[in-house]
């Protein structure tokens, strides 16, 4: 693939779906002098929270606005975490059940309520702006947290009285970190898997390991289920042998049957508009262009905290910076993608990517006409061309399978359906 041709960008962000740090004001003022909200990520992330149905629609809505240079939205890959803990059955003083209990999308505890936000994210998934991709089963490492509730440590205890897991223990660990129990780590990763199938009727494509904390297990257990595993280069945590060993990779990095993404441009506002912070829109788009010049796609981190806060200013401010981003980038004629996507057409030249119930983006980037083999839709009988550009030859369907010489450029098959 020629990437400095394509301008391809790739937006990654994390942590959709957590039930953290806390759920309303009057957790955050009960926890804000525990050594947690007290640290450097307490103070950035301490007044973030669940997403409202709101806010999932204002940022769909910021998406919609722009236009890449083939035409489409940006598409916002949206790591999910698929669960919280279940407090009310995981009670003091002995805080044992197994296995560990959980609430699981779309339901969630109780003081995390947010009447309409499942219905907000169908809306962005079935407008083609919004991709959920998965960010593990709850976020915790359950062993480490329970050795401190059964401890008695007073934060973890107090934390857990206002439906947060976020104390010092949890702070030092990951869900997959090494540090966590193999078997522990397998159940919650075959969790996840099941619980996302469930709420998003399809197997995830790609994983970011919640807090960049894994080792080879999980490296492992991806290749086995052919998930993309996000975020290498910034790979931390006990067991971490590519930190230990290896220089993190430049550009695309393959490893046998593993697919690692560019390291990722940090692009956090933190409530600042301005475009001109070490994290904001004119210092990310300058970097995005230098990834274009090495020859590599541009992924973008931009975590939910910038979007999710107490403090409605603050995720005005976060939309803002996006929507400056984003224009620089359209101006650039940038073509926004995601990870099974660039993995796609690094491989073999076109990509596929399902757009709401009734749609697939097709895009062919080689030099030549590619055959296009794709397995249609449950129950779809016919297909058309839809928008897009290239070739205006109709694609045929033939026993649920469809066939098609395309040239290069990007095109909407729409399905029909009997």
């Amino acid at each position: 693939m020629d990437w400095t041709r394509l301008k391809a960008v790739v937006i990654e962000s994390d942590d959709w779906g957590l039930c953290a740090w806390v759920p309303d004001e009057d957790a955050y003022q009960a926890l804000a002098g525990t050594p947690a909200w007290r640290s450097a990520p307490g103070r950035r992330y301490g007044r973030s929270t669940l997403e409202s149905a709101v806010d999932v629609t204002r940022l769909n809505e910021t998406l919609l606005g722009v236009r890449g240079g083939d035409g489409f939205p940006p598409v916002w890959q949206a790591n999910t975490v698929m669960a919280a803990p279940d407090y009310e059955r995981l009670a003091a003083p002995d805080f044992e059940a197994e296995p560990f209990p959980v609430v699981a999308l779309p339901d969630l505890p109780s003081r995390w309520q947010r009447p309409g936000l499942w219905g907000a994210f169908e809306a962005a998934i079935a407008a083609g702006s919004w991709w959920p991709e998965l960010h593990g089963l709850h976020h915790i490492p359950v062993s480490a947290w329970l050795d401190a509730l059964r401890a008695g440590e007073p934060d973890a205890l107090l934390a857990h009285q206002h439906q947060s897991m976020v104390c010092t223990r949890v702070e030092a660990s990951g869900e997959y970190d090494s540090s966590e129990p193999d078997d522990l780590r397998r159940a919650n990763l075959e969790r996840a898997f099941d619980s996302f199938t469930a709420a998003f009727g399809r197997q995830p494509l790609s994983l970011c390991a919640p807090d960049y904390r894994w080792d080879d297990l999980l490296e492992r257990e991806a290749e086995r289920r052919d998930v993309i595993l996000q975020g290498k280069a910034e790979q931390s945590g006990s067991g971490s042998a590519w930190s230990r060993w290896f220089q993190p990779p430049r550009g695309l990095a393959t490893e046998g049957g593993r697919f690692y993404m560019p390291a990722r441009i940090p692009f956090e506002p933190r409530g600042d508009a301005g475009g001109a912070g070490r994290l904001g829109a004119e210092v990310v788009h300058r970097k995005v262009l230098d990834a274009w010049k090495r020859g590599e796609p541009a992924i973008i981190s931009s975590h939910r905290l910038n979007y999710a806060h107490l403090d409605e200013e603050w995720s005005e401010e976060g939309r803002a910076a996006l929507t400056d981003l984003l224009g620089r980038l359209a101006s650039d004629q940038a073509i926004f993608l995601i990870d099974a996507e660039v993995r796609e057409l690094t491989l073999r030249g076109w990509s596929a990517r399902p757009v709401g119930e009734n749609g697939t983006l097709v895009r062919v980037y080689s030099d030549t006409a590619a055959s296009i083999m794709l397995e249609a839709p449950e129950r779809a009988t016919g297909v058309s061309m839809g928008k897009g550009r290239g070739s205006d030859k109709a694609p045929k369907l033939t026993g649920g399978v469809l066939l098609a010489e395309l040239g290069r450029g990007e095109y909407l098959l729409e399905w029909g359906f009997s």
